[in-house]
């Protein structure tokens, strides 16, 4: 049960208590981060919340930020006060009057809106819950104990709406009885109320100063229970609180949440749920919320989510726009993608097509770069027979001579003719799917993807802007560097536009595969439409995205769909349109380059398509082994399948492996180097 607060919790951990509770007759509950949990970082939080309440209600003028000081200040001054008490609620907010020049009924007012908050904020730790109703069950006799200035009324309220708190349960609250867990003396004051000796409590705690050391030190046996305290990638979160009016506290909040909520079965998927919880919902929830908000401003009707990265981002869009209604715009799944749509825009087989058809991606084979065009090499057999490219290298890679060859063939009349009349066929196909889905619908409308050069969603508008389409918005989260602005589509990036030099650039060497993988969805790629029951529907490589299933992509998107549920979005007391690009981007680069051995293990599993045509399919990144160790050495460089992510090879390699390979690193550096000179 003793867990690091970074540790990875994977399923119930209570076992521990279970056992120690069995000696026992009473068995006794800390409350906050033991029994329930706000849905913010840190209980500071709250009074930004709070603050930002009552400047929207005009209950005080100072800012937010400000109010949170005075709130935490008034706090201290009251407990140096007290001592060697415990502080009340009353007595804090006293003191706050002092500073804000208020009434007693004014100052009254802002304490009951702060118990009012705390009951809109607290959540039951699920694990613990189920805890409680197995002490129940045993016989025992259940004890809540809490250092805290809210009185035992009020706990025990809020307890007994949780299904925590029954009759018969005592509650003690260190600023009523005068006790205090740190001091030792609470526990001998239950002991004393509950006719037991202190050897016959076992007590559940998340402080281990107060309620392990102390605890123990009373005669208590002591459980300590730490799952609820901020991981690594919340306390990021919790950083940017202030900066962000409190939108980034409540993500802390809300994977907290997720991780104590979502059951994992392994320490991979462990890690993989608190990967998505902590730093893939916050990053592309900024992103749908800067979206909506977005949308809203400019007046659009229709969003459309390009798949399959707009699968997830349409889901949190839904949830999203179910907190704030503000946000009701219509919302769509649109099935396409690269190959399918700029199939479609091919009127020509000039220079820029053939740059986009022979882009060198994925397998570099005849058969790969043929798929882009939905031919396949047995369609123009005789034509690569006569350039040399025979059925013997038609799954191969192709050689720069062998590739120039490739491409001189597409622009001869047989070939070209034959793309052209499937690009035909494909263009109509396009149109009348685009013209079902409501596309060429009067009203300004938007389009949704995630990273890219803009290029395939200026092929969709400029095909539906020719048939009547009003011209739309496309959104990125990222813009990469070589694409240009159509006439036909006004493009905007969120995280950062490398054309422009804007935004977060170059945060990640790599930041596409990351957020692809993130986004991946849960079917084939698109690779073209077809006509069914008098509807076009779409032809999918595939039902079912198998690898990304099998590597853990529902347990992703139940923590996703999860933190969102957690997300605690009331607009008078969050600013939702905060900026919390600088909170992702430091998330981002925390997990690519000092990712834990099981983080690294989970991510790296996840597949990417690394060619248009969805034809090559591999790992992030895979552990090195022996053999890659020698190849390094040999070579100077590191193996193919560890040049992607490094920093996650080396994680998820053994210890002894990583030691050797980061060792090897640094060697062919220097080795390097001394050619070089």
């Amino acid at each position: 049960m003793d867990v690091k607060s970074d540790g990875i919790s994977t399923s119930k951990h209570v076992a521990n208590i279970a056992t120690c509770a069995l000696a026992s007759r009473v068995i006794s509950y800390d409350v906050f981060d033991t029994l329930v949990t706000r849905l913010v970082g840190t209980p500071s939080a709250v009074f930004l919340l709070l603050g930002r309440r009552l400047c929207s209600n005009g209950l005080i003028e100072c800012t937010p930020a400000a109010f949170a000081e005075h709130r935490m200040e008034a706090e201290r001054r009251a407990r140096r006060i007290a001592h060697p008490r415990d502080v009340t609620l009353e007595a804090i907010y006293r003191e706050l009057s002092f500073a804000l020049e208020m009434t007693e009924r004014d100052i009254g007012a802002l304490a009951e809106a702060e118990c009012a908050l705390e009951v809109e904020l607290i959540r039951a730790i699920p694990e613990m819950r189920d805890h409680v109703k197995h002490a129940r069950v045993r016989g025992d006799r259940i004890v809540f104990l809490s250092d805290m200035y809210l009185g035992s009324e009020f706990i025990q309220a809020r307890l007994a709406d949780l299904g925590l708190f029954r009759e018969g349960d005592s509650c003690y609250v260190s600023c009523e009885m005068e006790k205090s867990k740190r001091h030792g003396d609470s526990f001998l004051h239950v002991a004393e109320r509950e006719g037991v000796s202190p050897g016959m409590i076992s007590h559940v705690g998340d402080n281990y100063r107060a309620d392990v050391l102390a605890a123990r030190k009373s005669g208590v046996r002591p459980e300590y229970y730490n799952h609820a305290h901020l991981n690594s990638y919340e306390k990021i979160l919790e950083s940017y609180s202030i900066a962000t009016d409190g939108l980034t506290s409540v993500m802390a909040g809300a994977s907290r949440m997720t991780r104590l909520s979502v059951n994992a079965s392994s320490p991979t998927q462990a890690a993989l749920r608190d990967m998505s919880a902590g730093v893939i919902a916050p990053v592309l929830v900024g992103y749908v919320l800067w979206l909506l908000r977005r949308a809203k401003r400019l007046g659009l009707r229709r969003l459309y989510f390009v798949s399959r990265d707009g699968q997830v981002l349409l889901d949190m869009a839904r949830r999203l726009s179910r907190k704030i209604p503000y946000f009701d715009m219509e919302m769509r799944y649109f099935y396409g993608s690269r190959q399918a749509i700029q199939l479609a825009g091919l009127h020509i087989i000039d220079d820029a097509a053939l740059a986009w058809i022979m882009r060198r991606t994925g397998e570099r084979s005849v058969r790969s770069y043929l798929a882009r065009v939905a031919l396949a090499p047995e369609d123009i057999r005789e034509s690569l027979s006569e350039v040399g490219l025979g059925e013997r290298c038609w799954s191969k890679a192709l050689t720069e001579k062998a590739h120039k060859k490739l491409a001189d063939l597409l622009t001869r009349e047989n070939p070209s003719e034959i793309i052209l009349q499937r690009a035909s066929k494909a263009r109509e196909l396009l149109v009348r799917y685009a013209r079902q889905e409501g596309m060429l619908d009067p009203g300004e409308w938007g389009l949704v993807d995630t990273c890219g050069r803009g290029q395939m969603l200026n092929t969709l508008s400029r095909l539906v802007v020719e048939k009547g389409a009003v011209a739309p918005k496309a959104f990125y989260f990222q813009l990469m560097q070589g694409g240009e602005a159509g006439s036909c589509c006004q493009r905007e990036a969120y995280f950062c536009n490398e054309s422009s030099r804007s935004g977060y650039v170059k945060v990640i060497p790599d930041l596409t595969r990351v957020i692809e993988i993130a986004c991946c969805g849960d079917h084939g790629l698109v690779q073209g439409y077809s006509v069914a029951e008098g509807k076009v529907v779409p032809v999918l490589k595939a039902e079912r995205n198998t690898a990304a299933i099998d590597a853990g992509l529902p347990l992703l998107r139940q923590a996703c769909a999860a933190f969102v549920d957690n997300l605690y979005l009331d607009p008078k007391a969050v600013y939702v349109g905060a900026d919390s690009r600088a909170a992702s981007a430091k998330l981002i680069r925390k997990f690519w380059y000092a990712p834990e051995q099981w983080e690294a293990r989970a991510w790296s599993a996840m597949p990417i398509e690394t060619d248009h045509a969805g034809l090559s399919i591999r790992p992030l990144a895979r552990p090195f082994t022996a053999r890659d160790m020698i190849s390094m050495i040999l070579r100077l460089r590191l193996p193919s399948h560890g040049r992607l992510w490094p920093q996650g090879s080396l994680a998820a390699s053994s210890a002894g492996y990583t030691i050797v390979m980061s060792f090897a690193t640094k060697l062919c550096r220097k080795l390097k180097a001394m050619i070089r000179r």
